[in-house]
């Protein structure tokens, strides 16, 4: 699947694609607290594209690569690779320490979610997640709502719902606070920062332009 992106990218000019998110990577290796790109070319690009960050890092942009249901797969210039299922990281490929996958019981944030009358403050929910360290390990998340926030990505606004995620992983019993922004037009997660592995920071990402309905 990754081996296919300069077949997905191949002639899209000017400005090559995978220069630009070369650039952007770049960027966020330096350290760069802006995105290397403007709002402009960001639109301009035929591909939705995620806004990354990693730990105090620089922001990137990665691209969508592939859809299979509900999972995205969004790949970076230096083949990074993220899964995501509606708003959730449930895989990664070349961090430090991956998640290697996700399996979810039940709903999660965004199938409870009903922009037009949300009721998810108090909502509960398990998963369990894999990784190098454990196999399987089950993940219990509580939601509350803390109140409305515009955002901004790329010098555009957003009404958001903004969300907290308490989360206790299985047997070590270590904790994480995620924060999502969900869209108050649709079920969709603008913004959201996740722990993913114990002892990894945290990933944030920004919808820069979001994939086809």
């Amino acid at each position: 699947m990754l081996g296919a992106l300069p077949l997905a990218l191949a002639g899209c000019t000017p400005d090559s694609t995978l220069g630009m998110l070369h650039d952007s990577f770049t960027a966020t290796l330096g350290g760069s607290d802006a995105y290397a790109r403007t709002r402009q070319q960001v639109d301009d690009l035929a591909f939705a594209q995620l806004g990354v960050r990693i730990g105090r890092g620089g922001r990137g942009i990665m691209v969508l690569n592939e859809v299979r249901g509900d999972d995205l797969y969004w790949i970076s210039a230096n083949r990074i690779l993220l899964v995501t299922r509606k708003g959730r990281i449930v895989r990664s490929v070349g961090l430090a320490s991956d998640l290697l996958g996700t399996r979810l019981f039940g709903q999660d944030l965004l199938d409870a979610y009903d922009y037009e009358h949300p009721q998810i403050d108090g909502l509960e929910t398990s998963r369990s997640v894999d990784t190098a360290a454990a196999h399987g390990e089950s993940v219990r998340a509580r939601f509350r709502v803390e109140g409305s926030e515009t955002i901004s990505i790329l010098d555009r606004p957003f009404e958001t719902l903004r969300v907290r995620e308490e989360a206790r992983y299985g047997a070590n019993r270590w904790k994480a606070t995620n924060l999502h922004w969900l869209s108050k037009r649709s079920a969709l997660i603008w913004q959201s920062r996740q722990f993913i592995i114990d002892g990894s920071p945290a990933i944030e990402f920004q919808v820069l332009k979001r994939p086809p309905a």
